[in-house]
């Protein structure tokens, strides 16, 4: 299976949760630093690979010209797959909307100059939809922009979001969340997306789905997340985790023997 999404560097032993009975993992940069981490763990293992960018709640520090052009420099690397995290988030207020959306259009540029995937973080204030209004119009742009490749990282169906993601073509990745009782929407959702623009992913080390809720996540809870997917969409696990693999390797552009 291929994990989608991880945070390697957040957990508490990233070599250890390198999972080597998984076919890949795309260990996710959210600054400059963590990025160069996450370059450094898919150089050590041969099934991880790197996304490099700013997280929207650091937005700002993509104004240094010199972060910029340490992340032009990472994008070069053969490890590296995709762009991102980048995106809205008006949960912690740390940045302004205005704030992120001039770092999601660089994210965006640089994603269509490198031919890379385009990884977009959206998470809402509770009852108030604005970061995710704010990420289908920067879908839209990122489209415009000529952006190949984008995914929905930690889907939350919203919409007006679901719909800017499907007229660009873009991936759809469930995270531990589907597994949640309170996630019906996200659910109810799954089986109107189309199957070749689905994955997984478990956003590690948070997020962990059932049975481990509570506790750290790895990327091998991945098996979790695409098991009660399989439920949702009604269709055998086995043949569902060879389909989201395939998804995964045309999303992120991976070789085929990942």
């Amino acid at each position: 299976m291929i994990d989608a999404h991880c945070h390697l560097d957040r957990c508490s032993d990233p070599d250890a949760a390198a999972d080597p009975t998984l076919a890949a993992m795309i260990t996710i940069g959210t600054s400059l630093e963590r990025s160069r981490v996450a370059v450094d763990l898919a150089e050590r293992h041969s099934n991880v690979f790197a996304a490099v960018g700013v997280h929207p709640n650091e937005a700002s520090r993509l104004f240094d010209e010199g972060v910029r052009e340490g992340l032009e420099l990472l994008l070069e690397h053969e490890r590296v797959v995709a762009i991102g995290e980048t995106g809205f988030d008006d949960y912690w207020k740390d940045e302004t909307l205005a704030a992120q959306d001039a770092a999601f259009d660089w994210h965006a540029v640089m994603a269509a100059e490198h031919d890379k995937a385009l990884i977009l973080h959206v998470r809402d204030a509770q009852g108030i939809e604005a970061a995710s209004l704010a990420a289908a119009a920067g879908v839209r742009r990122a489209a415009a922009l000529g952006v190949r490749r984008g995914v929905l990282h930690c889907f939350n169906a919203h919409p007006e979001l679901t719909r800017a993601g499907l007229e660009a073509g873009w991936w759809f990745s469930f995270a531990g969340n589907l597994t949640y009782k309170s996630a019906g929407a996200i659910r109810a959702a799954a089986p109107n997306l189309p199957r070749e623009r689905i994955v997984v992913e478990t956003d590690s080390p948070y997020l962990s789905p059932e049975p481990h809720r509570g506790k750290p996540n790895t990327p091998a809870n991945v098996r979790f997340t695409a098991a009660r997917l399989a439920e949702v969409l009604g269709v055998p696990g086995d043949a569902l985790e060879a389909e989201l693999d395939r998804n995964a390797r045309a999303l992120y552009g991976l070789p085929s023997s990942a």
